[in-house]
């Protein structure tokens, strides 16, 4: 019996041994196990490329024993007992399949994973078991495996791709020279250019890097085209001899003291050099914390009044830059360009040279309280691509207003234009971008909802912290960098953009949006923006909202809801031309169907015309003045009518022997102001109340003749009648 069992052991046992020794203790089987391999290795495949190939490990149970096996896979592993179907996380091996013989289990990673590193423990076990009057314990034992998901790479070489086109998880090495008018956008994990060769982002295009980018040769991005780095934390990398730079062209110069607005897309930049073709001494950073607003210079006189013109008191908000400085990122910087060769009629292009800024950018933000005042900060995009501006202002909510002033120069200055200069340049000239859409300055080009590479803003400070910059505001595109100084939300929004022009240059932009959000009240700049610097404008046009008397709106964004045809909107007119002078208000844009379906009217109310403005524009003439509730817009010509003419019976216009005229309504309606205009359409005078029956006026100021007097009843409808002074 002895021999027996010894010789039933010996044949049990096998080259990989599931069971290398065992002892006896009474009916006891115990066993000390060595698993057949202990490690599997270097599974591995290119992302996109999977499975892996397969690696394998037997399991013998060498008693021949009858039970089953389980193999439980780690996290990104599958298991079979096929080379090339059935794969699973989890297997088991039937109890007839074992008694057979050793049985191969292959192992590979599971296709479709993400790139990274994958180790982990396959887990192999068989239950405890009984055979006669000897219990075989339970087996339980480990195989480690490690791995690693790669990420492509693929290298750009005598005009094609080793490994394909690169996507945003490939590493691209570029080891010749590349150009995206010529080979098309390019986008990549990581982006590795090397010595000597050219990398050349051109206009309309983009190149795009998910994480990091080092640079050996040269990159470079011309004025419209964009670079954008994704991920915050990646790194911009110029090695010695490498360079990487920006070229931004300036818009169309007519003067050489005619400002750009500068901000710097690289780090470590002087002055002096990125600044180089600037006049020296006509180079600028704008100091905020030294900038107040609580008096209103007239007409460049040096006489002020209280009130707030957006134009420092004192004139220390400019300072002058030093061509050592360098140029921070997120500030913006005034500069002209050099008198010496300067030709009329020409844009210069400006080379922004060092790495490019990349990651979370701050820039200081002051506010010096609640003055009434804008508390203007002057800042800039410190990328080298567009930045959206609704995701600038949701980074910064309750840090800065919701509404950016671009330069968009093109309006000679003024000696009658306010300022802390002789001359000074127009406010006609800001692009104004918020939340609604944005108008045009001077070069009329309706702006879209982006910050161009390059650009410096002016943005209003709510409080003193930080503005922040982050590459989640970056656009890669072919059309978002397109407009250096300065389209628009969804087309489903009602829009119209109304332009107020003349023969000598008068340009201004106002534009009404009926967009989700807003109301028919003053909601906050990011749908309300006001004109911005507005003294020494030449002539504007701007909507008006009644409770808001002192504001001048160039975008203005009311309740879609409230769009009909028998809606009305007020129209305000401002002109510092002093002759009589012949101007021109037309549609430049119309956006949404119901001002695409519907006939736009303008009502001239000091005049009481009616004009079908979407057949033509309207031309009227004026002298200097304000004009704040001159024009309507309207969708049929009979809006209002029947009202108006009701409420223009119970008007009552009375001059009295003692120069006093008497404005009286009946019927419970009330006055809320009255304006005198003469045949010029000059305002010679206004009275507001708050609501009353009677209003009385005195006119012993004025001269014998006509004149208009519009008086606002029950604060909505305008009624215009003819008054004849006759002493």
């Amino acid at each position: 019996m002895k021999t027996f069992l010894h010789c039933y052991f010996v044949a049990v046992l096998f080259t990989i041994s599931t069971y290398a020794n065992y002892n006896k203790s009474g009916n006891n089987i115990t066993t000390a196990f060595a698993p057949p391999e202990e490690e599997l290795t270097n599974f591995t495949y290119e992302i996109y490329n999977g499975p892996s190939t397969t690696k394998t490990f037997s399991i013998d149970d060498g008693l021949l024993l009858t039970r089953p096996y389980t193999v439980i896979a780690p996290s990104g592993y599958e298991v079979s007992t096929s080379a090339s179907t059935n794969f699973a996380d989890q297997i088991v091996i039937s109890g007839a399949l074992i008694s057979l013989g050793p049985v191969t289990v292959y192992v590979r990673l599971k296709a479709n994973l993400i790139i990274g590193t994958y180790s982990g423990n396959i887990t192999v076990t068989a239950p405890e078991t009984t055979v006669a009057i000897f219990t075989y314990p339970a087996i339980n034992y480990t195989v480690s495996v490690t791995g690693e998901v790669t990420r492509k790479e693929t290298i750009w070489s005598n005009g094609a791709w080793t490994n394909g086109t690169p996507t945003l998880e490939t590493t691209a090495i570029l080891n010749d020279n590349y150009h995206t008018d010529t080979y098309g956008n390019l986008e990549a994990w990581s982006l590795n250019i090397a010595a000597t060769k050219t990398v050349t982002v051109a206009n309309n295009s983009y190149l795009r890097v998910e994480k990091d980018v080092t640079v050996n040769g040269t990159l470079d991005v011309e004025s419209k085209g964009s670079f954008v780095q994704v991920d915050d934390l990646g790194t911009f990398t110029v090695n010695t001899g490498g360079t990487s730079r920006v070229n931004k062209e300036t818009s169309i110069l007519n003067k050489w003291y005619d400002y750009t607005y500068w901000s710097s897309p690289v780090n470590g930049a002087t002055a002096n050099t990125a600044l180089a073709s600037a006049h020296p001494s006509m180079r600028y950073w704008f100091n905020a914390q030294n900038y107040l607003d609580e008096l209103t210079e007239m007409n460049n006189t040096g006489t002020y009044v209280s009130g707030h013109d957006d134009i420092d008191d004192n004139g220390d908000d400019w300072a002058a830059l030093a061509g050592s400085s360098v140029l921070q990122p997120g500030v913006g910087y005034a500069a002209t360009h050099s008198n010496a060769g300067f030709v009329a009629g020409n844009s210069y292009t400006y080379t922004f040279t060092g790495p490019f800024n990349t990651g979370t950018i701050t820039t200081p933000i002051y506010y010096n309280g609640d003055n009434g005042d804008l508390d203007w900060n002057f800042i800039g995009n410190p990328y080298p691509s567009a930045i959206n501006v609704e995701e600038f202002f949701a980074q910064n909510d309750g840090i800065v207003g919701k509404a950016v002033y671009l330069w968009s120069h093109a309006t000679p200055p003024s000696q009658n234009a306010s300022g802390n200069q002789t001359l000074n340049f127009s406010a006609d000239d800001y692009v104004i971008i918020n939340g609604s859409g944005g108008v045009a300055g001077a070069s009329r080009e309706i702006p879209s909802n982006y910050i161009p590479s390059g650009q410096g803003f002016f943005i209003q400070g709510l409080t003193n912290a930080n503005a922040t910059f982050t590459n989640v505001m970056r656009v890669a595109d072919a059309t978002s960098n397109e407009q250096f100084f300065r389209d628009a939300n969804a087309a489903q929004a009602n829009k119209i953009w109304l332009n107020l022009t003349n023969e000598e240059g008068v340009f201004n932009q106002a534009l009404i949006a009926y967009v989700d959000g807003a109301t028919d009240s003053d909601d906050g700049d990011y749908y309300d923006a006001v004109k911005n610097l507005s003294a020494g404008c030449a002539a504007v046009i701007y909507s008006t909202i009644a409770e808001q008397n002192n504001k001048k709106y160039a975008i203005q964004s009311k309740n879609p809801q409230n769009l009909n045809p028998n809606q009305s909107i007020a129209l305000g007119f401002k002109t510092t031309i002093s002759n009589n002078t012949q101007y021109t208000i037309g549609i430049a844009r119309k956006e949404g169907a119901f001002f695409n379906n519907n006939t736009i009217f303008l009502k001239d109310n000091l005049l009481n015309t009616t004009h079908d403005l979407s057949a033509s524009n309207y031309t009227f003439n004026a002298t200097s003045g304000e004009f704040n509730s001159r024009f309507e817009i309207l969708f049929t010509s009979e809006t209002l009518s029947t009202n108006t003419n009701v409420l223009q019976d119970q008007l009552s216009i009375i001059q009295l022997n003692n120069a006093e005229i008497i404005c009286k309504v009946d019927q419970g309606n009330t006055i809320n102001s009255v304006e005198v205009y003469n045949t010029l359409g000059q305002l010679t005078n206004t009275t507001t109340t708050k609501a009353a029956a009677t209003v009385t006026i005195n006119s012993s100021a004025l001269a014998v003749g006509t004149y208009l007097v519009k008086v606002l009843v029950n604060n909505k409808t305008l009624i215009t009648k003819k008054l004849v002074k006759r002493s």
